[in-house]
């Protein structure tokens, strides 16, 4: 049985997808390159007592603060480090350093390197 089409999932693309990853024919090659030279999760900082404080930092900012601004109620599904972390890992649980935002938007501000 065929999946469902749904939508790619490269930030702002209108193309529709079967593949299990979720990107279309033109961004899956892009997604595999990116994948395969990114460390994971744990090596990037990101270890089991970060995820206990991004779950208490989401149930405190419930709504993505970039679709707030545009007058839009959005659920946050991600925390933003606005000084990365890998150049300030001092800034990990710093609040003042971090924004609520939706998988698209944080997307977004990710891939124009912010």
């Amino acid at each position: 049985m065929d999946r469902a089409l749904r939508p790619c999932k490269h930030a702002g693309c209108p193309n529709l997808t079967r593949d299990p990853s979720g990107y279309c024919e033109e961004h899956i090659e892009e997604y595999r390159q990116r994948d395969h030279y990114r460390s994971n999760s744990r090596q990037r900082g990101y270890d089991n007592q970060w995820k206990r404080f991004r779950l208490s930092y989401l149930r405190r900012h419930p709504l993505c603060v970039d679709s707030l601004a545009e007058g839009k109620f959005v659920p946050a599904t991600e925390v933003h480090h606005i000084k990365k972390l890998r150049d300030y890992p001092e800034l990990k649980y710093e609040e003042s350093n971090l924004m609520a935002l939706s998988h698209d938007k944080h997307s977004i501000r990710t891939r124009r390197g912010e």
